[in-house]
């Protein structure tokens, strides 16, 4: 099978078992700071935070209520226009500030955690370049510091390239083992779901034949069906937004008016709706990636409630593309 269980090794020391399902928190999300507060009642696992977020003080350490690790993401999504595949429109144009790699390295210089942190490459949207040299930059992250993990996350090489190209992935994945985790945008992967999981399985593939377990990690997919097609393709790590724009119910991502009619009746303030999906959302995600483990198991598609005949074909298809 494609999807393995990998680990995240703090010290030399395993710290935690793959898949991961990781809640993010973003200032592309209104009012980030209240609801990262109001949800310190029920994290008890890892989360995602950009650094620029917490250079721009939109959010504020430390997170002492979370367990296990912390993602401290790039910052590129924060100062980007692009749209993720979960947002219908961007709320958080007027409010962008300045971002630039000396307030990155300002962030990891300053950074304090009682858990292990998980550092991204700094990412920019009007800034690209060869994977050599993202690879050479991302090597040099928080140099001189020994008690974080390091993240490339790799990007397209051009301005005018919209996916990354994986030709040039391919080739260098040799180079990849200075990092404790591979980063890629779900939206810069490929321009469907078949082509995602095919190019997915492919850097899994030669990551394996290079010797290399290193966890895949999918930015911006934490939903109820694309996270699971990611998954069996060899993904391990998946973090995303969804679960504070939408509500999770039966295998469906659904809006959160909507779900709250059906869950909770017509009478209750949007605001209750709200806080009530997040905690939802959270214990959805939690018995999620308990199937998808449960499933690494087994090796039995039936473990999984929702999508399992969607599941099984997917991955036909991307074993008989790629022979695998």
């Amino acid at each position: 099978m494609l999807a393995q269980r990998r680990v995240l090794r703090y010290g030399g020391q395993e710290i935690e078992r793959t898949p991961l399902l990781v809640p993010s928190f973003s200032s592309r999300v209104p009012e980030i700071d209240k609801i990262l507060k109001a949800s310190e009642e029920f994290l008890d696992g890892p989360l995602l935070v950009s650094a620029y977020d917490i250079y721009h003080q939109k959010i504020t350490p430390p997170f002492d209520f979370g367990s296990i690790v912390i993602f401290l993401d790039s910052g590129g999504y924060e100062v980007s226009r692009q749209l993720d595949l979960s947002e219908v429109e961007d709320q958080t144009d007027a409010g962008r500030r300045g971002w630039s790699e000396e307030f990155h390295s300002e962030i990891l210089t300053t950074w304090k955690s009682r858990l292990p942190t998980v550092v991204v490459s700094y990412d920019h949207p009007n800034e690209r370049h060869p994977l050599t040299e993202q690879i050479k930059r991302a090597s040099r992250l928080a140099e001189g510091r020994t008690d974080i993990l390091r993240e490339l996350l790799i990007k397209p090489e051009t301005p005018n390239q919209k996916y990354i190209q994986f030709e040039s992935v391919l080739k260098a994945v040799r180079d990849f083992d200075i990092f404790d985790a591979i980063g890629l945008t779900e939206k810069e992967i490929g321009n469907s779901i078949l082509m995602r999981m095919e190019n997915i399985a492919r850097l899994r593939v030669a990551l394996t034949k290079a010797g290399l377990e290193t966890p895949i990690h999918i930015f911006g997919s934490l939903d109820t069906v694309t996270t699971l097609f990611y998954f069996i393709a060899g993904a391990d790590i998946f973090d995303g937004l969804t679960w504070l724009r939408y509500a999770y119910s039966d295998g469906l991502t659904l809006y959160r008016q909507n779900f709250g009619v059906l869950e909770y009746g017509f009478s209750m303030k949007t605001a209750a709706v709200e806080a009530l999906c997040w905690a939802a959302n959270h214990s959805y995600l939690k018995d999620l990636q308990l199937e998808m483990r449960r499933f690494l198991k087994a090796a039995d598609f039936s473990v999984f409630e929702h999508h399992r005949t969607e599941l099984q074909a997917a991955f036909r298809s991307i074993s008989e593309s790629l022979g695998v």
